[in-house]
């Protein structure tokens, strides 16, 4: 197994872990009878769980090998996952997702930097790759569980069945590293400080990259059902389609870095994305809408990953990645019920609108923040056609 391949499985472990625990939270809901606002409030205590560790663990990137922080990192979450799934009552299950949340913060960072670090020293693209993993990895997970509920097993003994599987494998994997690392500042720099402004303006476009994914997720169904008329059983179209097509864009992304550039593949896919989702908004027509959330997906689709690997190249990497995570990840909290407000004050269309506009920003600055982030180090400078973007 060689350090790419080992890299990968993580992405997919961490995908299966999350996959595994969002099938659950329906038999959550039903085993403590609360409402959906009640289990909303109790899911963002996973999300500040994650934020706390996230810049724990860039810092900690900036003093340790990325191999070293992913193997310590890559075994907490599969453990910590039968917290929740043992949680007696509502406010135990909040503690308990504040705790697994911040196991997958942690290893969600490490195993981004570990992937920028191994991406860097084998001179080839990969991160677009290693996200498609983790997309496939969520599928296998939440897949693995509903196939499991069918055949009548009880939810929290396959999420278990399922957490002891992901430890095993990561038992393995996390042997196989290697040794590349992001590690590269003094014991003596400051030991928090604030994000520069390439790493500013980097989070800053992850963070509306991730609103649109969080937005799409969240609201593609109601805008089908509600806004173009499409039937209840259609609803789930829209999600699917935009999960497709950033999976297969993915799947191509490197390649596309590759023979063309970073820059070239972010600009492009952005204005793919606003364009699909402007003439959505605009038609108004369900079998439209559907197409359209598809080509929104393959063009946002490796946006993360190339800003991922953007922010591992401004000094120090880890805090650097890190700061880019936890901004990005903010949007995916919060943009969604941003979006539910401005379509209670307007339409769902009109806000959505604003999606379209976040992704046209994107499109417009995106070769300003790569260029800002500095060329790739070595063979990959060339590969990824960086060079020529300075």
């Amino acid at each position: 197994m060689t350090p790419r391949v080992a890299t990968s499985v993580c992405f997919f472990l961490n995908g299966a872990m999350i996959g595994t625990w969002v099938a659950q939270i329906p038999f959550a809901q039903d085993r403590f009878e609360v409402s959906k606002a009640a289990i909303g409030v109790v899911l963002l205590f996973m999300a500040a769980g994650a934020f706390v560790a996230m810049p724990v663990t860039g810092h900690v990137l900036d003093r340790r090998s990325s191999a070293r922080v992913l193997r310590l990192a890559a075994l907490a979450p599969p453990v910590l996952f039968l917290l929740p799934l043992a949680a007696p009552g509502p406010v135990s299950l909040a503690a308990a997702l504040a705790v697994f949340g911040a196991a997958n913060g942690s290893m969600d960072v490490a195993m981004n930097a570990h992937g920028v670090a191994v991406e860097r020293a084998g001179g080839r693209p990969i991160m677009s790759s290693l996200h498609a993993c983790w997309s496939f990895g969520g599928l296998a997970g939440a897949g693995a569980i509903a196939g499991a509920v069918a055949f009548g097993l009880d939810p929290r003994v396959a999420g278990a069945g399922a957490a002891f599987a992901v430890l095993i494998v990561a038992l393995v994997a996390t042997t196989r590293l290697g040794a590349a690392t992001l590690q590269s500042v003094t014991p003596r720099s400051p030991s928090f400080r604030l994000p520069s402004g390439p790493v500013m303006l980097i989070g800053a476009l992850c963070f509306l990259v991730m609103t649109t994914e969080g937005a799409i997720a969240d609201w593609s169904g109601i805008y089908l059902t509600r806004e173009v008329g499409a039937s209840h059983a259609a609803s789930a179209t829209g999600f699917a389609g935009f999960s497709l097509g950033m999976a297969l864009a993915r799947l191509a992304g490197d390649g596309l870095v590759e023979r063309h550039s970073s820059r070239g593949v972010l600009v492009a896919g952005g204005w793919l994305a606003a364009s699909a989702l402007a003439v959505v908004l605009l038609v108004g027509q369900p079998v439209v809408a559907v197409v359209g959330f598809v080509l929104v997906g393959i063009g946002v689709a490796n946006a993360v990953p190339l800003l991922f690997s953007a922010a591992g190249r401004v000094p120090p990497a880890g805090s650097s990645l890190a700061a880019v995570f936890t901004i990005g990840y903010l949007g995916f909290v919060v943009g969604p019920p941003v979006i539910g407000v401005l379509a209670d004050a307007l339409t769902l269309t009109a806000a959505l609108s604003v999606v379209c506009c976040a992704v046209v920003l994107v499109a417009v600055l995106g070769g300003r923040a790569l260029r800002r982030a500095g060329p790739a180090s070595g063979p990959l400078g060339g590969l990824a056609g960086e060079g020529a973007e300075r």
